[in-house]
């Protein structure tokens, strides 16, 4: 295992943040978002949430690790895959985590490729561009559980994923301001 993590040059350390942050804002969408939700909007449906978080995470994940992003997250993904179906009941398919992961994959290379950029690193953040891959990824997963769900084009399922999507990535992206701002105030007195 550890040299197939060498071959692929992927790290433990990593792999660990990226897949806290991932079981972290999902936990927290289902364990804090979704009930509000069911409280406040009751006839919507479950299969998605009005502020998922996790869509921010497979974003930046990908954004900043290419490929190896999707290898991270893809354990994560289906633990939580399983404790949706299994813990809460949500009929989800099976191929759901890989249609989220795949289509944030395009949304960045489509991205990256028409902004003529190359592989950034951690200097080299573009919130906007983060927001275009968001708002690109969040249709085609819209359209993506469309098609498991449907076969077709549903217009509810396709609205309802890719405005949750979106506003998990705001919030997530305001929260990153906030903390950043937040460790800039504290260094001064550090």
């Amino acid at each position: 295992g550890f040299i197939v993590l060498q071959k692929l040059k992927l790290d433990w350390l990593t792999f660990v943040v990226v897949s806290v942050g991932y079981i972290c804002s999902y936990t927290i969408t289902s364990g804090l978002v979704m009930p509000l939700q069911k409280i406040f909007a009751p006839h919507l449906p479950i299969v998605f949430s009005v502020v998922f978080l996790p869509h921010g995470i497979r974003v930046l994940a990908v954004y900043f690790l290419g490929w190896r992003g999707l290898i991270y997250l893809l354990p994560s993904s289906y633990l939580m895959w399983a404790t949706s179906v299994y813990g809460s009941s949500i009929d989800l398919t099976i191929l759901s985590p890989v249609a989220s992961l795949s289509v944030v994959y395009v949304a960045v290379r489509m991205v990256k490729t028409y902004s003529r950029s190359q592989n950034k690193g951690a200097f080299d953040f573009s919130w906007k561009e983060c927001l275009v891959i968001a708002a690109i990824a969040s249709v085609l997963n819209g359209v993506a559980h469309s098609m498991l769900y449907d076969n077709a084009v549903n217009w509810i399922l396709i609205i309802g994923y890719s405005s949750g999507d979106m506003a998990g990535q705001i919030v997530l992206l305001l929260l990153m301001i906030a903390l950043m701002r937040l460790n800039r105030k504290l260094s001064k007195f550090i």
